[in-house]
């Protein structure tokens, strides 16, 4: 035993010297880069990459976009390593028919549920304008808190729903399997502490995390519900994309969770709109030359996307979405490497070149209608 304890420590030993070796034989200017590489190589086994990136968005960002990043957690960064990121999924099952109601509640705001209101004087079904075809997840919603807003499960519910129903309805995907979400709302900051300890102790966060052994995104309650919800959304899209396609590019994975990030449901309308603090910091980088040009972003792997400029890299993958979803072009192009990642699963999708494959006029055309559309002011609200 002391023998193999000798030799790892020599291994360390040798491994140290050779790094540094290293590292002093490249010029000055250069090792920043190459610790922050090693870095990301480090924390991406190790699982506390999540620390850099929540100290990289306060250190570089205003407070309003440290406020809305605050889905930076376990699951979504690095639920790659393990199994081609694959978490618990299951056939789809055929839906039990629920019915759906609206109702108005004593202040003149419209609410949807799935469960039936206590008074049904002012209520209306609505089944026939949302049918349940197949049952797409499994919500569970556990409550460690006193005082969560009155409806919030309800709303929990109809919006995780509609994440869903956008992109198997919209999307018209085919390859989609039934994925289990736990959603654990933490009511004091003592408790979400305690429980991120047990739970991931690797992280430093206040405000939530996912973890993929169990499919459970932890949310900080907070006093702002619509944030709280906002948070669970971008969780659930997070969910969805580990179930159907395991690993994924980076790009692809948050830029739905952003885009997603932003839906409102008003009535029997589903719209997501843009974000406006995405648009202003990406024009201005883009007018002065700042961005990465766009092949070598959509071609950087796990480990640099998040060791570098996140800012750049979380605006960047949400105009991306936001663009495809915008144009007929685009939305087939999604449904095309949607459905290719689904059929097979782990597949690395090589970037710029899919795009060359799959994308009308290749890469080239996507990046000059892309740069065209970021010229534009902000953009219309999309409307499902």
């Amino acid at each position: 035993m002391f023998k193999f304890i000798r030799f790892i420590f020599l291994l360390i030993i040798i491994a140290g010297v050779s790094l540094t070796a290293a590292l002093f034989s490249v010029p000055a200017e250069e090792r920043p880069a190459m610790i922050a590489a090693v870095k990301a190589h480090v924390w991406q086994r190790f699982g506390g990459t999540i620390t850099e990136v929540r100290q990289q968005i306060e250190q570089v960002a205003p407070p309003e976009v440290v406020t809305s990043l605050k889905s930076i957690d376990a699951g979504e960064t690095f639920q790659q390593v393990a199994s081609c990121g694959k978490t618990q999924t299951t056939a789809l099952e055929k839906s039990t028919r629920s019915n759906i109601y609206r109702w108005t509640d004593e202040n003149g705001k419209v609410h949807f549920s799935d469960a039936k209101p206590g008074d049904t004087r002012n209520s209306e079904v609505m089944s026939v304008s949302y049918p349940d075809r197949k049952q797409y997840f499994k919500l569970k919603l556990i409550e460690d808190t006193d005082n969560l807003p009155a409806f919030t499960r309800d709303k929990v519910n109809a919006e995780v729903r509609q994440v869903y129903r956008i992109l198997s309805r919209d999307l018209d995907l085919e390859h989609l399997r039934q994925v289990f979400l736990n959603v654990r709302i933490i009511g004091t900051q003592d408790d979400f502490q305690r429980y991120r300890q047990q739970r991931a102790p690797f992280l430093r966060t206040n405000s939530g995390f996912y973890t993929s052994d169990n499919n459970e995104a932890v949310v900080f309650q907070g006093n702002n519900p619509q944030q709280m919800r906002a948070v669970i959304r971008h969780e659930a899209t997070h969910v969805m994309m580990a179930g159907l396609y395991g690993a994924t590019p980076s790009w692809f994975n948050e830029g739905l969770a952003e885009y997603f990030e932003q839906l409102e449901l008003s009535g029997q309308a589903r719209q997501i709109s843009a974000v406006s603090y995405h648009w202003n910091y990406l024009q201005q980088r883009h007018s002065r030359g700042q961005l990465l040009p766009l092949r070598e972003y959509i071609n950087l792997p796990p480990q640099q996307w998040y060791a570098g400029n996140l800012r750049d890299h979380y605006g960047l993958a949400w105009s991306l979405i936001y663009y495809l979803m915008s144009e007929p072009e685009g939305k087939v192009f999604l449904k095309t490497m949607m459905n290719d990642m689904a059929e097979n699963y782990c597949w690395s999708v090589p970037g710029d070149e899919y795009f060359d494959h799959h994308y009308p006029g290749g890469f080239d055309t996507f990046e000059a209608g892309w740069q065209n559309w970021l010229a534009q002011p902000l953009p219309a609200t999309h409307r499902y």
